[in-house]
């Protein structure tokens, strides 16, 4: 079961892109990376898969 909610919270991830694209790929990897937590993938191995 996924978790019921990821809040990502648009003007700090603005402040970190100049792109529509970039925030985009940005929101993608925040998810996967929240996700992966659910499942137990620590921090280490995230960053390792390239979601860090």
């Amino acid at each position: 079961m996924l978790p019921d909610r990821i809040t990502i919270y648009r003007n700090p991830t603005l402040r970190c892109v100049r792109t529509g694209r970039a925030w985009s790929a940005e929101t993608e990897v925040t998810v996967v990376h929240e996700i992966a937590h659910h499942f137990g993938i620590d921090d280490e191995r995230l960053h390792a898969l390239g979601y860090g």
